[in-house]
């Protein structure tokens, strides 16, 4: 279907990545509101990847439903797909989530990416943005968050089989702030390192921050990938990343680093660690286990076992009381595709009026 006979009405811009454009529209004959993402350039081959594993994933809960898809006549790629609330960058944002509403979208998206794993396929690209919620707000009942479809994974733009090759030998996928350790050596990539982007926005949600997130920007690009890359190996296996969790987050931790790039995890055993976390209240000693441990104190309970020498010398000159002041993230490699309906008459429409007159 080539977009000049579309049955689409262009309502608003509502976002945009380094590859992409993001629209709210109406289709003409149902009325209903759905939303369009279009490559800003001709034969950029990005959402034809996309619409392959939405393809091979449809009917998966918690998956975006791809209603629509095609090319303009000049070559551009586009999806129509519902149209979804919020994302949790803009809620982290906000407010705070609690303890059982981070946990419960922690569940809920291990149960996506049981289902996208049996697949075959690796999305990649874990992060807040990417992980939306079908409500305005998260703060309520777990039993609702839990609800199949509540949460919904989207994005499937840098995601590959299984096994597939990388394009380029030792390329970086995936965003800075959240990608596994592995991402940023270059290597294979596995199922364990979607749980290990997971585990990082968990984090980030219930402390708004990344131990990472205070260094200071780098030069250059690969020496960003590598500085945030020698952080996160040091601080992965120290409590810093468990605080603020109930003790099995540190199970789940420590399950994911006995993981190799070729294991399929045990979802069960994952699931059953959450749903125990779950059942402690959010005011329980369990809950706050850590809390007072600070990052130098972590760091150092685990230099007897592990030869981190060189990367204690990257830490030295963060502040001495852990308590950093996190500037707005400066070094994801995409923008944010951002989805709020409510301010979606903010943006001028007058001279958008279909998708035709789509001008980039």
């Amino acid at each position: 279907m080539y977009l000049q006979n579309s049955n689409y009405k262009i309502l608003s811009n509502i976002g945009s990545g380094s590859g992409h454009q993001v629209f709210k529209v109406q289709n003409n004959q149902t009325s209903r509101i759905l939303a369009l993402k279009i490559e800003k350039n001709p034969n950029l081959g990005q959402l034809d990847g996309e619409i392959q594993k939405l393809k091979e994933l449809d009917g998966i809960k918690g998956i975006p439903q791809l209603i629509d898809f095609g090319k303009t006549k000049d070559s551009k790629s586009y999806i129509i797909t519902p149209l979804l609330k919020r994302n949790l960058q803009e809620i982290a944002k906000e407010s705070l989530p609690s303890l059982h509403c981070t946990l419960a979208i922690g569940l809920s998206v291990i149960e996506i990416l049981h289902q996208v794993h049996k697949k075959g396929i690796l999305h990649l690209d874990i992060k807040p943005e990417n992980i939306m919620i079908s409500q305005p707000y998260i703060n309520i009942p777990v039993d609702e968050i839990l609800q199949p479809g509540f949460t919904q994974l989207i994005d499937f733009g840098l995601s590959q089989k299984f096994g597939h090759k990388p394009f380029l030998n030792k390329v970086f996928v995936g965003s800075l702030r959240y990608a596994s350790r592995q991402a940023h050596k270059g290597n294979q990539l596995g199922y364990k390192d979607d749980l290990e982007s997971l585990l990082y926005v968990l984090v980030y949600l219930r402390n708004q921050k990344l131990p990472w997130q205070s260094l200071k920007q780098q030069q250059s690009q690969q020496l960003e990938i590598k500085k945030i890359g020698e952080m996160k190996e040091a601080i992965f296996n120290t409590t810093v990343l468990s605080q603020k969790f109930p003790p099995q987050f540190s199970q789940f931790k420590q399950y994911i680093e006995t993981l190799t790039q070729q294991t399929m995890p045990d979802y069960e055993y994952i699931k059953n660690l959450f749903r125990s976390m779950l059942s402690i209240g959010d005011q329980s000693s369990s809950a706050k286990l850590g809390c007072s441990v600070t990052l130098s104190q972590s760091i150092k309970e685990t230099k007897q076992n592990q030869n981190t020498d060189h990367i204690l010398m990257l830490l030295a000159n963060l502040p001495n009381n852990d308590s950093i002041d996190i500037p707005e993230d400066q070094i994801d490699i995409e923008t944010s595709i951002v989805f709020i309906s409510d301010l979606i008459s903010s943006y001028p429409t007058s001279s958008i009026k279909s998708i035709t007159d789509i001008k980039f």
